[in-house]
């Protein structure tokens, strides 16, 4: 793999608040330890973070920290937007002590910084520092801060990445029938390879470059693979067709179906009634805070998978530590700094002032019952939700934000209830305003004041001293893109992710 080689010379002291860390102060004098330097690469060095090199190595290469005693230490590497390091996102990596050096991947350091609200495809500031931590202590010292000039990429809400590109389908075969203004958009979740669901009718379709009819499209004769069980070329003996579209012979139904442009390439996957998809992969949870299994790895409890790097399992927690596996053994896992996008509020970090643990795992400080556990591993986000219920209610988001629907309150987009009072959907938005409603018209309905609580860094009051807004409703403030979007009708919060 290619090497991106970041040479810093880094200090850093942890020490955590008991008898121990006072024995430390009276022989540790930091005055007398080597000061933190950094020296590669200079300042403001640019660093295109791209898709397409997504697991090329990037290693940073340090000077430990010389103490004027004799400490046990951990190193972690961090990335902030602001010198000051007031909000900062651990950046997953390895770490070779006895070498010095950090290795991370592209695909690592660009996840921490979408964490940190970094905007995709865009040149920003970033700034690194390496922290090391004293064992079983919770002071902290740090390296100064390197400045240096990313352009992240975009991320998808399955973890896949997302170039901002997109191509189309139009044809009798799919809900859009021939009107272009209703294309169905399929999104970049790579370089050149797109994905959508939607439902498939016996019927001819073809791709499109654009909303529009040209320039650009795709038939049946551009591709060299599809699946021949879903696919055929609409022109047949018995059939004409002078653009050669592909027609579709399988079952009716829902799908899943990815378009790799480059290696002109179909793929085809039947949706599953609750819209999961499992490719057959698992990760598993551990722990005293799962007193089904405790630590006993060997029969850990199974996140089945639900999506793309997605994985999902109704546990019963207590108020006590946990990780998750990638297998049933002490391999590899993730613990609480690996989650570094939304992380449900009943979890915090097992280690605290009060509370050791080396490992950083998981803690569960919420009610003890049982609960849906939902981890993307992708965007490194934990959620948990009471156990899913639906009662037949929906409650419906409309407007400019919500691009699959705009302001049309009949096709209004449905939420499904998970919970009593709980809705849930996943889809697209952009920088606009938009509202729920409690039916498909413009009757009853919930505004930005009803709600208590919702995510401040992507949600706001549409009304503002510079914008109108008489209905008060949401305003989306971005990135645009696709998030899943909860609300409790009675608790009055959302969250969104």
């Amino acid at each position: 793999m290619k090497k991106y080689k970041f040479i810093i010379l880094a200090l850093v002291g942890l020490f955590m608040f008991s008898a121990c860390e006072h024995d430390l102060e009276n022989i540790l004098d930091l005055e007398q330890s080597t000061p933190p330097a950094i020296t590669n690469p200079a300042a403001n060095t640019q660093f295109e973070l791209l898709a397409a090199n997504a697991s090329d190595e990037i290693v940073f290469e340090i000077s430990l920290a010389q103490f004027s005693a004799t400490v046990a230490t951990e190193y972690i590497l961090e990335v902030s937007a602001e010198s000051t390091f007031t909000d900062a996102r651990r950046i997953e990596a390895s770490f070779n002590k006895q070498d010095g050096k950090f290795s991370t991947t592209v695909a690592n350091l660009n996840r921490a910084l979408l964490a940190l609200e970094f905007e995709p495809l865009e040149e920003a500031d970033a700034f690194i520092r390496v922290v090391a931590l004293v064992n079983s202590t919770s002071l902290t010292l740090a390296s100064e801060s390197l400045t240096i000039k990313v352009i992240p990429y975009k991320i998808a809400a399955d973890g896949t990445t997302d170039d901002g590109t997109r191509i189309y389908m139009i044809g009798a075969a799919v809900p859009s029938g021939w009107n272009p203004d209703e294309a169905i958009e399929m999104v970049n979740i790579a370089p050149d390879t797109y994905r959508t669901t939607t439902t498939f009718t016996n019927e001819r379709f073809r791709f499109f470059g654009q909303k529009d009819w040209g320039p650009i499209s795709y038939n049946f004769p551009y591709f060299t693979s599809v699946p021949e069980e879903y696919f055929e070329n609409a022109r047949q003996p018995d059939r004409e067709d002078g653009d050669e579209n592909l027609w579709f012979k399988g079952e009716p139904g829902d799908y899943i179906i990815t378009v790799d442009l480059g290696a002109k390439t179909i793929t085809m996957t039947p949706a599953s009634d609750d819209g999961t998809v499992d490719d057959g992969t698992r990760i598993y949870i551990v722990g005293a805070a799962v007193p089904a299994v405790g630590w006993d790895a060997a029969n850990a409890q199974e996140l089945v998978n639900i999506a793309p790097n997605v994985y999902r399992a109704t546990v019963e927690l207590e108020n006590e530590r946990f990780r998750f596996l990638k297998q049933q053994d002490w391999g590899d896992g993730y613990n609480f700094p690996y989650f570094t996008g939304y992380v449900n509020n009943m979890l915090e970090n097992a280690r605290q002032p009060d509370r050791e643990d080396g490992d950083e795992n998981l803690w569960f400080k919420g009610t003890p019952g049982t609960y849906v556990v939902t981890v993307d591993v992708e965007k490194k986000t934990v959620e948990l939700d009471l156990p899913y219920s639906d009662d037949g209610t929906f409650v419906y988001l409309v407007g400019a934000a919500v691009t699959e629907v705009g302001w049309d309150a009949a096709n209004a987009l449905a939420m499904k209830n998970i919970a009593p009072n709980r809705y849930r959907v996943t889809t697209a938005f952009e920088v606009e305003r938009f509202r729920f409603l409690k039916q498909q018209d413009w009757g009853d309905g919930y505004n930005f004041p009803f709600f208590t609580s919702v995510p401040e860094q992507y949600l706001e009051n549409a009304l503002q001293p510079d914008r109108e807004d008489g209905d008060e409703n949401l305003w989306f403030k971005g990135p645009a893109g696709t998030y899943t979007i909860t609300i409790d009708v009675d608790e009055k919060w959302i969250t969104m992710y």
